[in-house]
């Protein structure tokens, strides 16, 4: 139904389209929760750890929540994404997708998302910047999945400087959920 929404909606007038485009943006993000939510008590039944090239995983967050960045106002810069991590990329696209909806419903003035990426020994460090912006309510679900896969969640804020999130990336050595 909500696919079949959006295509009905592509017919409409382009303010009501850009409305009605929010709003199913939000319906998804919600029945994605919920879909989370329901798998909450076997998540380590539907990991997958591997390699995975960080730059995907970027890319498949900012793709699935493109539209709602987009009709928010939210640019996103990204540098030095070409770095392998071990992890569950759909998880991890999940958990990031959570940060960015966060950053796009709570932006500022000037609402911009840097995403990077940084070796730190054997391990690998996403960070996000978002100028203006806080994180509020899909934190909780970021830090439960986080923990499961054993990525590091960090986030700091400053009044009127915004939020920095950091997601460190276990080592392959490092791994405990094989």
């Amino acid at each position: 139904p909500i696919t079949a929404a959006g295509l009905i909606c592509r017919n409409a007038e382009p303010e009501f389209r850009r409305r009605l485009a929010q709003e199913l943006a939000q319906i998804e993000a919600h029945v994605e929760r919920a879909l989370f939510y329901a798998r909450a008590e076997s998540l380590e039944k539907d990991f997958i750890l591997r390699e995975s090239n960080l730059s995907d995983i970027v890319s498949q967050a900012v793709g699935q929540h493109r539209t709602l960045l987009i009709q928010s106002g939210v640019r996103v810069e990204t540098e030095d994404l070409e770095q392998t991590v071990f992890t569950d990329g759909k998880w991890a696209a999940f958990i990031l997708g959570q940060l960015l909806q966060n950053a796009a419903r709570y932006r500022g003035n000037q609402p911009l998302v840097t995403l990077s990426g940084r070796q730190l020994g054997r391990q690998v460090q996403l960070n996000g910047r978002a100028r203006g912006g806080s994180t509020g309510m899909g934190l909780y679900l970021c830090k439960k999945l986080a923990d499961c896969l054993d990525i590091g969640l960090r986030v700091a804020s400053e009044v009127n400087e915004g939020t920095s999130v950091t997601l460190t990336f276990p080592s392959r050595e490092n791994l405990t959920k094989v």
